[in-house]
């Protein structure tokens, strides 16, 4: 055993990964064309649409290696007119006004008159559905760009709901949504919602290593990139060298453009797989995984507000994410430093404007759904502990 498997992790990713998923990072390297590896990525993508709700036949999933943030230059080189366009940003913490700050500095020419941001009131709270509709109502949005769990401060953001606002006021308006935090422990219905481009990431809730830049694109989203007159241009990112890729080997036959991590991206299927065929509560696949995800989440919630009295960074269980928790207390420091010596990793704040004031414990992947590791039960009663010290 290693000295890692010793401690807990719960923080809002990287998570721990199942055995299986492991094994598979174990593996002897094979040639990138190979039929096994070909086979092996076909069904990372065909399960990755599965996990987002979205048609076996349209538009296309992502599978790219890099991180979430990989996601930020994907819609930014792939959807914005750099000239023209005019982008809306829903911010509701720290990675939001990450995404606003890459389409801002890389993506526009003039930032002043092409982005608008939309900011929560404070820490904690979402950007409300009249203030969008205002906004929208002011001018063309040819993309608006919301954050679906914001890491920093674990609200959850009602996608469906805006993308409904989108479609009724505001039609040709792209629709794209950061699910790094959210797909795998969330709902998502890329289709039923109409979204047109989601990115993610693989270590969070979907349960495989750090490296892969996950993601799906619509219909609608291929067709404004085929479409764009003016772009700010990126060789690795551009849909133009990846869609040719990724179609191939979603049909069966193996292409090259960047060598893939051939390892990881089988670990990846693993994961997509044991989301897709997860049982809980008479239902299997992603519906049962995110309801579980929802009962620790819920009962996680409950005991650090009504036994611990403690107060949650997003406020209430309404807005709250199922991945994580974020806490409000009086030391961080030295509860993230109980914890740890009792043997559980879990993390302080980032939003500048509450950072030294809230802590995070990340509650994702197996360690949520998997009650007979006792991670998150444990985890509950260190935490108790912790806070009367």
């Amino acid at each position: 055993m290693s000295l890692h498997d010793q401690t807990k992790l719960l923080i809002p990713g990287p998570i721990k990964m199942s055995p299986e998923v492991i094994g598979a990072l174990g593996q002897q390297s094979v040639s990138h064309t190979c039929p096994t590896f070909t086979d092996s990525f076909r069904d990372s993508l065909t399960k990755l649409r599965r996990v987002y709700g979205a048609d076996s036949t349209k538009g296309i999933p992502l599978i790219i290696s890099g991180s979430g943030t990989l996601g930020f230059d994907l819609v930014g080189s792939n959807l914005i007119d750099s000239k023209k366009d005019n982008v809306l940003v829903l911010s509701t913490g720290f990675f939001s006004d990450e995404f606003h700050e890459a389409i801002s500095q890389y993506y526009v020419e003039d930032a002043s008159k092409q982005v608008t941001r939309l900011g929560a009131p404070n820490a904690g709270a979402t950007v409300s559905i009249d203030e969008i509709e205002r906004e929208l109502g002011s001018k063309q949005y040819d993309l608006i760009v919301m954050t679906h769990v914001d890491t920093s401060t674990g609200v959850l953001l009602d996608v469906e709901s805006i993308a409904n606002l989108v479609h009724k006021v505001s039609p040709d308006t792209l629709i794209a949504v950061d699910t790094v935090c959210s797909l795998g422990c969330e709902t998502i219905e890329f289709d039923k919602w109409g979204l047109d481009i989601c990115i993610s990431a693989s270590q969070k809730a979907i349960g495989a290593p750090p490296g892969l830049s996950l993601g799906m694109v619509s219909e609608n989203a291929l067709k404004k990139h085929e479409s764009l007159s003016s772009k700010s241009g990126s060789y690795y990112t551009s849909f133009t060298k990846w869609l040719p890729i990724l179609r191939s080997f979603e049909s069966g036959k193996s292409a090259y453009f960047a060598t893939p991590p051939v390892q990881m991206i089988d670990s990846l299927r693993i994961a997509l797989t044991q989301i897709l065929e997860y049982s809980f509560d008479n239902q299997t696949g992603i519906h049962a995984r995110i309801a579980k995800h929802k009962q620790t989440s819920d009962n996680f919630k409950t005991a650090v507000v009504e036994q611990m009295k403690q107060e949650l960074v997003s406020g209430s269980l309404n807005n709250s994410a199922h991945g994580l928790t974020a806490i409000y207390v009086k030391d961080p420091p030295s509860v993230i430093q109980y914890m740890a010596k009792h043997g559980y990793t879990i993390t302080g704040g980032i939003h500048k404007d509450i950072k030294s004031k809230y802590i995070r414990v990340g509650h994702m992947g197996i360690s949520a759904c998997d009650d007979s590791l006792n991670d998150v039960s444990g985890c509950l009663q260190t935490l108790s502990e912790a806070l009367k010290q």
